[in-house]
């Protein structure tokens, strides 16, 4: 698992019950300087994490960790 992934899971973790706009975890997981050097920072690895099964979508495109990940 990349930085990326990492930072993102962090994010997320830290509200295992809400679900995220790709935008807002873009420009909430991270630095100020990092999202406004690339906004799409995160596009790759949530695609990746999302096909690990460790992050799910749901219909309206907001992200969430799974429900079994929560316990970890």
């Amino acid at each position: 698992m990349n930085d990326d992934e990492q930072t993102i899971l962090e994010f997320l973790r830290q509200s295992p019950e809400a679900a995220f706009a790709r935008r807002e975890i873009a420009r909430r997981a991270v630095k100020r300087t990092v999202y406004e050097q690339n906004q799409h920072w995160a596009d790759r690895p949530l695609s990746t994490l999302v096909a690990r099964d460790l992050v799910e979508i749901d219909n309206g495109g907001l992200y969430r960790l799974r429900k079994d990940d929560v316990l970890r």
